[in-house]
């Protein structure tokens, strides 16, 4: 497994910043759509039991970490399973300053990429639109939409979609509507590029609060419990 871990029977890249805008510079050469996603601390503890969500991310064609505490345990010995040579400390610094991100969004400005927003809420739709905006100036607004956790909208998001036929989707639905939909959707999309995250992961000063620090702690203590867990238990 070159490049990747396991956690929870998903297969992360594990690729420098540098390496996963190749892939995505590629992706948009392509007639069909390919899919990013970005996981997180939390969406993998909410969905280490959901063989639904393992399935349609085993569909991704890249599933990227979003912070450093994932590969935390690929670093002793209890850890994660794969090539621990595939975490380096050069990935790690990159992940806690968020490189990826950075360069993928200055990829989208200097290329004039259009771009098309999804947000489950009115509210998450402006907070994207918020963090997109030091970007503004070069990304193409193609258009936005909001899909309701019920997802009754579907049908009317593709057709909104496929109206404008974006480079770029730039989701960032909750667990697990991001997953379902994407793995629903994909054959029906006329893109190139979809690329799911969290808001958390643009929202840095969160993390900074007393209450997002607390959070953060019994968080990555749960994720560290349950990979030992995992890494204990006997192959079947």
């Amino acid at each position: 497994m070159e490049n990747k871990i396991d956690i929870f029977d998903i297969e992360i890249d594990t690729l420098t910043a540098k390496d996963t805008l190749k892939k995505i510079v590629q992706f948009m050469e392509s007639e069909t759509v390919s899919t990013v996603e970005l996981v997180t601390l939390e969406l993998l503890v909410q969905g280490q039991d959901n063989p639904e969500w393992k399935e349609a991310m085993r569909g991704m064609d890249l599933v990227l970490p979003g912070e450093r505490d994932i590969l935390e345990p690929s670093k002793r010995p209890s850890g994660v399973t794969g090539d621990r040579s595939a975490v380096s400390g050069h990935l790690m610094r990159e992940l806690e300053r968020k490189v990826f991100l950075r360069m993928f969004l200055k990829y989208l400005q200097r290329s004039r990429k259009k771009v098309f927003l999804l947000a489950g809420e009115e509210e998450e739709l402006l907070l994207l639109q918020e963090k997109l905006r030091p970007y503004a100036n070069g990304i193409l607004p193609a258009g936005q939409a909001i899909l309701p956790e019920d997802g009754g909208r579907k049908d009317s998001v593709i057709n909104e979609i496929n109206g404008v036929e974006p480079d770029c989707i730039i989701s960032v639905l909750s667990y697990p509507e991001q997953e379902r939909f994407i793995s629903e959707a994909k054959a029906l999309l006329n893109a190139r590029v979809w690329i799911g995250c969290s808001l958390s992961l643009l929202q840095e000063e969160e993390k900074k609060r007393p209450s997002g620090k607390l959070r953060r702690f019994f968080l990555k203590r749960t994720f560290i419990h349950l990979v030992d867990q995992q890494k204990s238990r006997p192959a079947e």
